[in-house]
């Protein structure tokens, strides 16, 4: 449950970010009609949570291959370490402290997905099928959010876990992508800034948590492992508080 609150929370506080790459898709869409059509940008969300759940399936599967290997704690712990550090730059990223790393690679790959040339098909489009299957490519467009979720995904060893984690993760994006196109004209640039600065140092906060979570488990499991050990020397001696019995011999 802890691991479907983080990833739902890194993926609300993150939207915000969003809205620069995947927001001006969503306002693209919203364009091509002349009123705001509901049903199907709500396809386009849960296009976009589809492909994150699958991503989220296969990456369990990875961490189930990772845990019949053995080492997994160790695997476990490096994963949400870097879960955390991928939040915190993304986080610093966020409040304007640093440039995004992926931005040129997500410009990239609007162009490789063929996503402007979907949206204007789109366009003339009377069901909102078309809107999904543009919401399942975007899914598949670089972000750190996304890396970061895929990393606690993995670090929870199970396949149903990590798909429930990615799916709460594209829960939490909703919100903010629903309303992009709103925000997008609301928000004076002066408040945007401060807006993303907060969002920004809260998932940094986020990210930081994380990594102590990782680190307090992996205390627990070798506390644990050494704690059993020294349970027995108590059981292995307890024999030689006992008085000696007297030896019959016949």
């Amino acid at each position: 449950m802890e691991t479907l609150l983080i990833a739902f929370s890194v993926g609300f506080l993150g939207s915000m970010h969003c809205i620069g790459m995947c927001g001006g898709l969503v306002s693209a869409l919203s364009m091509t009609r002349p009123k705001l059509w509901w049903s199907g940008l709500t396809a386009y969300q849960f296009g976009r949570v589809t492909t994150y759940t699958i991503l989220g399936l296969i990456s369990g599967l990875i961490g189930v291959s990772l845990k019949q290997l053995g080492g997994f704690d160790q695997v476990q712990f490096v994963l949400t370490l870097l879960a955390g550090l991928i939040m915190i730059s993304f986080g610093l990223n966020l409040a304007g402290f640093m440039p995004d790393p992926l931005a040129r690679f997500g410009a990239r790959a609007i162009g490789g997905l063929g996503l402007a040339n979907r949206i204007k098909a789109a366009a003339g489009k009377s069901t909102p099928v078309s809107w999904y299957g543009i919401g399942l490519a975007n899914g598949l467009l670089p972000c750190g959010l996304v890396y970061a979720a895929l990393g606690l995904s993995i670090a929870s060893g199970g396949v149903f876990e990590a798909g429930s984690a990615m799916f709460a993760f594209g829960l939490g994006t909703i919100p903010a992508m629903m309303a992009a196109p709103a925000l997008v004209n609301l928000l004076a640039a002066n408040k945007r800034g401060l807006v993303m600065k907060g969002l920004g140092i809260l998932v940094i906060l986020l990210g930081l948590f994380t990594m102590v979570r990782g680190t307090s488990l992996m205390h627990m499991l070798h506390g644990g492992g050494a704690g059993h050990g020294t349970e027995q020397m108590p059981m292995d001696h307890s024999g030689m508080n006992h008085p000696m019995q007297p030896v019959h011999i016949h």
